[in-house]
């Protein structure tokens, strides 16, 4: 079985090819092309949500699929800049910026924001469910690299944010989690006590520079590998330091990630 670290990477190096066999898939070329050729007509917060093709493929491509119910709140969010940017959750933010009706009128949906960023967004969130249906783990990488890159060029982490925009977000923290193998129970802690956990294994900088975020998914990708297979390698039992089971050989990637966890740090 391929690890969770090579598929990853497989992805990343061919984005291009995969977003080419993507679009000519029928499901995908038919949303795609309507949206292209109606959004330019759609001139108001109204339109927007009166059209549920247009409204749908929006809200997923902006990763809020599972909101699509809540056309009140988005509403809201369209509407007034100041309350989307009060959010936890700065997805809506980025989306009421990309449909900014508010501020650019008619004319929003004219923007790159609402035509080629959005479709490019919509691209990768298929591309990112349909590899979660042979490996969640590659999903939550292609995740993370993407959420964190935007965040970090569009300056949305501060030194007194992060920490609270990683675990606002399901999918990041538990890719934070896994990778330093943090238990789940600690969900259930004050969420002060999240954010002093997560401090005290990693820092905004370890965010911001591109080696230390691949390795970060790097240990992520093998601690995924190690808990969702039932058996593994002996070398990885003796990095264990448990009976974990055997048999299975993991690959280069995987040992030499789970090796620089035991030795700590990014």
């Amino acid at each position: 079985m391929i690890s969770t670290y090579t598929s990853y990477r497989s992805t990343i190096d061919n984005m291009k090819q995969t977003f080419d066999r993507l679009f000519q898939k029928p499901q995908v070329k038919r949303e795609t092309d309507y949206y292209v050729k109606h959004i330019i007509g759609v001139k108001s917060v109204d339109e927007f949500l009166a059209n549920d093709k247009i409204y749908n493929y929006a809200m997923k491509a902006y990763g809020l699929e599972d909101m699509i119910f809540a056309k009140g709140m988005i509403r809201k969010v369209l509407s007034d800049p100041e309350y989307a940017s009060q959010l936890v959750d700065k997805r809506y933010q980025q989306f009421a910026e990309a449909f900014n009706f508010s501020k650019y009128g008619e004319k929003a949906t004219q923007r790159e924001s609402a035509k080629t960023v959005t479709v490019n967004k919509y691209m990768q969130q298929t591309l990112e469910v349909e590899v979660g249906e042979v490996n969640e783990g590659t999903r939550l990488a292609l995740y993370f690299t993407r959420t964190i890159g935007g965040m970090v060029q569009n300056n949305v982490l501060t030194e007194k944010n992060w920490a609270y925009q990683i675990l606002s977000d399901k999918a990041l923290s538990a890719v934070i989690f896994k990778a330093f193998n943090i238990s789940e129970n600690v969900l259930t802690s004050p969420i002060e006590v999240q954010k002093s956990l997560l401090e005290s294994r990693m820092s905004l900088k370890d965010l911001q520079d591109p080696k230390k975020l691949e390795h970060l998914i790097a240990k992520f990708s093998a601690m995924y590998d190690v808990q969702n297979q039932t058996v593994v390698n002996p070398a990885l039992m003796i990095l264990q330091g448990s009976n974990v089971g055997r048999g299975l050989a993991f690959s280069n990637e995987t040992i030499m990630a789970l090796q620089s966890f035991k030795q700590g740090g990014l």
